[in-house]
């Protein structure tokens, strides 16, 4: 890198930029007032400007302890200052110079904030207090110091039972480090986790948790200033945790106390540890004369706290008392069990009747060791060793063995994710038949990586499984999914083997997808940030069913929602279209408008001088016998010119609703005419109506039209026959 350029670059400006000789190698300085004094940062120069370039501040001892600085390893007269993660700044490599320059700005103003305001100065060191205890604790160890895993029931004053690393495990792994559980609680909730069967316990040592109401943010250099430091923070308790001491401790002799302290900072509760260690048992060294007697190291500690390491890894802590059933664990749902478990899902009962084969590994989140085991146990174990707090138990009984009355009692959510239409549709039917109102998400995926699927049925809202079961054709239910892109009676599947080999191709990336679109729907109903019944869908390419020869259907050449819920509820459904109706009919013209729909019209009724005429289009669908039904209207919009006996749409604004319907509709929902006011008890239509209703009519020649005027006392319904308008009347019968 070309330092001349840079440093002819700071000849003219703000910035003192020098070049300096320090300890034999050539840096650049940077001298700039801070505290009525002039500091000093260097920089030593790097061949490539990989990151925002990093400095030094030099003779940094002389500000005492200044946060987002640490001493460096090979020269204890320079302090590292950290201005931020460096890594995640975007660096112009092209213009070197302006990135100097801005990390000088930055450098600057950070060591100014901290040396300048002692309070800010104080705060900061408080909230980066683990890191500078790591840091610290790395210069006082000659060797590695230890990493102890602790679950304590609580922050509070509690003795744990402290065990040994287990002998065989990966090195710097949990297995080969100390471990300390609590017998109450949230510690005992983990002995699996940790392996405490694999364990020895460390009888010679007691194992305490102490609380500081405060802590000394200025950390020591030497093992004689820790002592001091230690027993000066230990001072530092309540006066029921010294009296808890007093009463569980001082009377113990033992070689060993591992001390787990935490202390209140603006980031949280900060964990951190020390270890007294000697050959003879003696009793806890509370004052500065017993301590001299003790070897005494760091530790670094790992708190297994829910409340903090469930937000922090980016878990849900209200999934915590949340119980799902998961039914399915193939390549999809081992994926959705993983992300229940990454979510922070409390209970889980899985369920599957196979055993993991050779054929499942490249698509499923088991490995080898788990061959030929079942595979819901199996995934249970893993889940088990990966989320620490999850409850989890694997069974064997398949969908159609689970139609049972205390679903809903046990259960705040079930999962299906076994690809079989006919067992999802029979379960659906039970949990209908039966009135059993639990939450329901089906999920499935087609091969040759076109896509997948997934709906959540929510008991009492419109929308359910048949809804993704009408056909588009005729608007009857059907056998095949209205959201599938693959078109049905398609030989899809491969056989390698004969008929027990038989599968539908498609790879880990197409079942992870599915498997995540499906565990967006259920943790979003379980957090509560969904509650209509939704589907989602993925989309993939078309390269692989072409060069089958497959068919698609006409949503996948329509579809552009990957990703994004969309309404489940579909208008031709017979088990969620309970809407009563008015019929309206004209010779074998037949229009059904939901009595919602009609109240909603009469909402904009003119029924004094002051209102204005409102207008909108209709929306709705047609059915295999060409009876039409309005589903909803489009409303007055703002940007509308609305007078007492004149409106104009904004077409723009109306047409945007209508596509963004027919989208989420997947093509069902269309226009099918519009709807007005007029200042009349009954509505008589003008000639600039019937003008504009024959524009609309002849430039829709495709669908029969219908429009709707409301007066104050009555709605009248129109359409047109023969290019003349003429009223449908109410159908009485």
């Amino acid at each position: 890198m070309d330092y001349d350029a840079i440093y002819e670059h700071f000849l003219i400006g703000e910035y003192d930029v020098q070049p300096l000789e320090y300890s034999g190698q050539s840096v650049l300085s940077v001298n700039f007032e801070c505290a009525d004094e002039i500091a000093t940062l260097i920089h030593f120069p790097v061949s490539e400007l990989e990151a925002l370039p990093s400095f030094y501040l030099l003779n940094h001892k002389h500000y005492g302890q200044l946060a987002h600085v640490l001493a460096g390893f090979d020269d204890p007269d320079i302090g590292s200052v950290c201005v931020n993660d460096r890594d995640s700044v975007s660096v112009n490599f092209e213009r070197p110079e302006l990135a100097f320059e801005e990390s000088i700005k930055r450098h600057t103003a950070l060591l100014r904030s901290v040396i300048e305001n002692p309070v800010n100065n104080e705060q900061e060191l408080l909230r980066e207090f683990r890191s500078n205890w790591h840091h610290a604790a790395s210069k006082l160890c000659a060797r590695f110091f230890k990493t102890v895993y602790v679950a304590p029931a609580s922050k509070e004053f509690e003795v744990l039972e402290l065990y040994a690393p287990v002998q065989s495990g990966k090195f710097f792994s949990i297995p080969t480090s100390h471990v300390a559980l609590s017998s109450q609680a949230a510690g005992a909730d983990l002995t699996e986790y940790f392996r405490k069967r694999d364990r020895n316990q460390c009888n010679y040592a007691l194992c305490l948790v102490i609380p500081l109401e405060s802590v000394d943010v200025n950390l020591p250099r030497t093992t004689p200033e820790l002592r001091e430091w230690l027993v000066s923070n230990l001072e530092k308790v309540s006066q029921k945790t010294r009296e808890l001491i007093e009463q569980l401790v001082l009377g113990v002799r033992v070689k060993e106390f591992w001390l787990i302290l935490n202390c209140p900072t603006p980031s949280g509760v900060t964990w951190f540890g020390v270890r007294l260690f000697q050959n003879t048992k003696k009793a806890f060294p509370d004052t500065s004369e017993k301590m001299s007697g003790w070897k005494v190291e760091p530790l670094l500690v790992e708190a297994f706290d829910r409340e903090r390491l469930m937000p922090r890894s980016g878990a849900v802590s209200e999934m915590s008392d949340k119980r799902v059933l998961l039914v399915g664990c193939g390549s999809v749902g081992s994926e959705l069990a993983d992300k229940l478990g990454a979510a922070g899902a409390g209970y889980l009962d899985i369920c599957d009747p196979d055993n993991l084969s050779v054929a499942n590994i490249y698509r499923h989140t088991l490995n080898q060791n788990f061959i030929e085991y079942p595979k819901a146990s199996s995934v249970a174990v893993q889940l088990k060793q990966k989320y620490p707090w999850i409850k989890v138990q694997g069974y064997s009984d398949r969908l159609l063995e689970l139609r049972k009355q205390d679903l809903a009692s046990r259960y705040d959510l079930i999962i299906v994710a076994i690809g079989s239409p006919t067992h999802e549709r029979l379960f659906h039917h039970y949990l209908q038949e039966q009135k059993i109102s639990i939450p329901v998400v089906y999920t499935w995926l087609e091969g040759y990586g076109i896509g997948g699927h997934a709906v959540i049925d929510i008991p009492g809202k419109t929308g359910c499984l048949r809804c993704a079961y009408v056909d588009g054709e005729n608007g009857r239910r059907g056998l095949a999914s209205n959201l599938n892109f693959l078109q049905s009676d398609q030989h899809i599947v491969k056989n390698y083997a004969g008929c027990g080999e038989m599968f539908i191709p498609y790879g880990a990336i197409s079942s992870t997808q599915t498997a995540l679109i499906a565990a967006d729907l259920a943790i979003s109903y379980l957090g509560g940030k969904l509650e209509q019944p939704s589907k989602i869908s993925w989309k993939g390419n078309r390269n692989e069913v072409d060069e089958e020869g497959l068919l698609l259907t006409p949503r996948y050449e329509r579809f552009n929602s990957s990703l994004k819920p969309l309404p489940l509820y579909h208008p031709a459904c017979d088990s969620c279209a309970s809407r009563n109706v008015r019929v309206f009919i004209f010779q074998g013209i037949q229009l059904s408008i939901p009595i919602d729909v009609l109240e909603q019209l009469s909402g904009f009724r003119q029924l004094s001088p002051e209102q204005p005429e409102a207008a909108g289009l209709l929306l709705g669908f047609s059915n295999e016998s060409g009876a039409i039904t309005i589903d909803r209207l489009t409303t007055p919009k703002l940007t509308d010119i609305r007078k007492r006996a004149y409106f104009r749409l904004d077409a723009d604004q109306h047409q945007k609703e209508v596509d963004e319907v027919y989208e989420h509709s997947d093509g069902v929902l269309g226009y099918f005419g519009t709807w007005h006011t007029h200042p009349q008890a009954t509505p008589v239509p003008s000639s600039i109506d019937m003008m504009d209703w024959r524009k609309h009519d002849n430039e829709n020649v495709d669908r029969q039209l219908f429009f709707i005027v409301a007066g104050t006392e009555k709605t009248s319904v129109f359409t047109m026959v023969n290019g003349k308008t003429v009223e449908m009347m109410a159908d009485e019968t």
